[in-house]
């Protein structure tokens, strides 16, 4: 099945000595009474560090969500400064182009979504949230995007019928710029280690194209999940986020 949703990720770098976590509360309360179009929603944290991981159908449920958290937002930004937020927002090319004009100027990375992106199985609804997203970034050398882009359609193909598909929500790369982005969303930390088995011999050809040091791999879940993945994504240098106990579908 196609896959376009419209994610974001909202880091906050909060200064030390502030609660971090003193407004998870009121937005899980103002999601769950807000704007359908919202997929999933849930905060996660390494260090003083905290992630917004939030997901809507289109770009217009991402605006009224916006809308909703206005005056929120705007307090936390001015508790702990503008250059402490940093956005990044993954979608197709239309979505994006409604969302540019309201988030650019709050400096979000704009990732356009490759219409192959796909999403084998349907995201659970009105429950608690205990998924695994992977984002793996790829900084692709000049002259190299056509060759490492023409590489997509065997990783999607090795997606869908392998044996990680039964657990994989989302599975789809973005482009921005030199950048290539895997957004990868899996029921838990089996599944994940499943789609590995399924793409371990398809991994050497993009690793050596843009090399081990132009590659950055973000995890997000439940801590006892994500834990399961230290062993193997440790070592390559993986950043771990501990996701939120209120994280919810919508």
């Amino acid at each position: 099945m196609a896959e376009n949703h419209v994610s974001l990720a909202v880091v906050f770098d909060v200064p030390e000595g502030q609660d971090s976590k003193a407004k998870f509360a009121e937005m899980y309360n103002i999601v769950k009474s807000g704007t359908p179009e919202c997929l999933y929603y849930g905060f996660a944290h390494v260090g003083n560090k905290v992630l917004c991981r939030e997901a809507y159908a289109t770009a217009q449920g991402a605006l009224a969500h916006g809308k909703e958290v206005k005056d929120i937002f705007a307090e936390v930004v001015g508790q702990i400064g503008a250059d402490k937020v940093k956005m990044l927002c993954m979608g197709t090319s239309a979505d994006l182009d409604v969302l540019r004009p309201h988030l650019e100027p709050k400096g979000a990375k704009l990732i356009t979504l490759d219409s192959g992106s796909l999403a084998p199985v349907a995201m659970p609804k009105g429950c608690q949230d205990t998924h695994i997203t992977i984002l793996v970034e790829f900084n692709v050398p000049e002259g190299r995007m056509d060759d490492f882009k023409a590489g997509f359609p065997k990783f999607y193909e090795a997606t869908k019928k392998g044996s990680g598909a039964a657990g994989c929500y989302y599975y789809g790369f973005g482009v921005l710029g030199n950048t290539v982005y895997c957004r990868e969303g899996y029921k838990d930390a089996e599944a994940v280690k499943n789609h590995g088995a399924d793409v371990k011999g398809m991994l050497e050809e993009p690793m050596k194209a843009v090399g081990a040091e132009n590659v950055k791999l973000n995890v997000v879940g439940p801590q006892a999940e994500i834990d399961k993945l230290r062993p193997r994504l440790e070592p390559r240098g993986a950043v771990f986020w501990n996701l939120d106990t209120g994280a919810l579908w919508r």
